[in-house]
């Protein structure tokens, strides 16, 4: 992929047409040095930015509000927050200033208390709305003024707090059908930032060309983290935006996943023979041994699931122990993940993988609790109980689902929705969602949503939103009296249904 063009914001303008994130993010990007002036009623405040990095933040003396953080931290007194800002503002002076010469801190506790307060003030900043900004250049090289601040870490931080995550997803809005990876030269910065939180990681080690930046976010299920720590690397110029690739490869600032073939107890069954016959059959012609022992392995797996004990699942014997079999079940969630599928050039058998790996799943769920093990291993209940694993499994697709609907991406919802109605067919939420998906998709297909709206109907009568979709459906294939009955009657459950 090559380097997206970097596209500057104006000299001047207005925060509600580029925000203060927005500013900081470019100039990082751009290794910008001078004064960002942003300005709110009577509020203003000058940024001091050396090489793209913040080094202070000057703001109206009696505005400040170091003295009082100080007292929040518990490093002063409220007598002594007040001598602060008295002396402040008779000397015209900045309250750290008075801060050192009433000595209530030495040096290097006034230094760290001053690095949190510009980071405090960048911070706050980051939530104005409105106001005005306009770049000082600097005449010559800005006076050092201590350590500079991470940009990145405080975007990647703040954002979720002071943006929430509505506004997080509609920045990201015009890029979701964009593919990006992450520009050589910057994987240290991404992998230093996918350091911070778990699904910051998730998000990073996923921007490789192949998944659009949407689909990144439904599998980090629409965290607030994943979301910022995508913006900022798209404006600040480390996401690369291309075509999509069709091979996945790996990156060398993600941790690889290990992928372990090995045989397995349920080899041989003969059930599902259509679908294993074809996964045999595509894997006598490919070329990679790991991804040709794969396949025949989710093959063999796949036409004896129905007949796999527990312990067959896992391929393990029933004398395994509790250690045992949580190495296979790990084992085997590293080698079915879908990453080790793209990896493999093995996209082809996400669903089917998935499926397997379900059953593997329910399968550690019972052996590996110990009361459930003994009435598993005693012959367990002829009272069928509630899959725990398949609908832990159907609950994390149609999160990733809802997320993608939610952002207007419902093409792409539609590969987390399809898994969580097989897993869950029951629950009347996915089977909504899926149908209505189906009809908002760039090109409808309404005989299923229609199918599948009918089934969630059938599951909750009198849930509104899902009358009201029925009824949209039901006008779009030319059915108006019964749409209008419909919709009336969502209506009158829900007033607001359809806004």
């Amino acid at each position: 992929m090559a380097d997206s063009p970097a596209i500057a914001s104006p000299e001047e303008g207005t925060l509600d047409r580029v925000p203060v994130a927005q500013l900081l993010a470019e100039a990082w990007r751009d290794r910008r040095s001078g004064t960002l002036r942003i300005s709110r009623g009577k509020t203003q405040r000058c940024i001091d930015i050396q090489d793209g990095s913040p080094i202070a933040v000057e703001s109206d003396s009696d505005q400040d509000g170091f003295a009082l953080m100080l007292e929040s931290a518990g490093l002063i007194n409220t007598a002594d927050r007040i001598k602060v800002e008295s002396m402040a503002r008779s000397r015209e002076r900045p309250q750290a200033s008075a801060v050192l010469a009433l000595r209530l801190l030495d040096a290097k506790e006034l230094y760290k208390a001053l690095r949190q307060a510009t980071r405090l003030q960048l911070a706050e900043t980051l939530e104005w709305q409105t106001g005005e900004y306009c770049w000082v250049p600097a005449a010559d090289a800005i006076e050092s003024k201590g350590k500079p601040h991470d940009v990145l870490k405080l975007l990647q931080d703040q954002l979720p707090m002071r943006w929430g995550s509505e506004r997080l997803f509609q920045a990201l809005m015009p890029q979701m059908e964009s593919c990006g990876d992450i520009s050589p030269r910057f994987r240290r910065v991404a992998t230093k930032l996918a350091e911070t939180h778990e699904t910051a990681r998730l998000a990073i080690e996923r921007l490789d060309g192949t998944l659009s930046l949407g689909q990144v976010l439904g599998q980090a299920a629409g965290d607030p983290i994943a979301a910022a720590t995508l913006w900022t690397l798209l404006h600040a110029g480390v996401l690369r935006i291309g075509e999509r690739r069709e091979i996945r490869p790996a990156l060398d600032s993600v941790i690889e996943i290990e992928v372990e073939v090995s045989g397995s107890a349920g080899a041989g069954r003969t059930r599902n023979g259509s679908d294993a016959g074809a996964a045999r059959s595509s894997a006598e012609k490919s070329g990679n041994p790991k991804a040709e022992a794969l396949r025949l392995e989710i093959a063999d797996l796949l036409d004896g699931l129905s007949d796999l004990d527990h312990y067959d699942a896992l391929g393990l014997t029933s004398e395994a122990t509790t250690n045992e079999i949580k190495k296979a079940y790990f084992r085997a969630a590293k080698k079915f993940h879908p990453d080790t599928l793209a990896r493999l050039e093995l996209n082809d058998l996400r669903d089917t993988a998935a499926r397997v790996f379900a059953r593997i799943a329910e399968a550690f769920e019972t052996l590996s609790d110990a009361d459930k093990r003994k009435a598993y291993d005693a012959g367990g209940s002829d009272e069928p109980e509630i899959d725990t694993a398949r609908l832990a499994q159907a609950e994390t697709s149609y999160r990733k689902g809802e997320i993608l609907v939610r952002m207007g991406n419902f093409h792409g919802a539609l590969e987390y929705l399809e898994p969580a109605v097989e897993f869950w067919p029951e629950e009347a939420a996915y089977q909504s969602l899926l149908g209505w998906a189906l009809y908002k998709q760039p090109t409808p297909n309404t005989e299923r949503a229609r199918e599948h709206l009918e089934m969630a109907r059938s599951q909750a009568p009198g849930d509104a939103i899902i009358l009201f979709r029925l009824g949209v459906v039901l006008r779009a294939q030319g059915e108006t009296d019964q749409a209008s009955a419909l919709i009336e009657q969502a209506r009158s459950i829900e007033p607001s249904v359809d806004e």
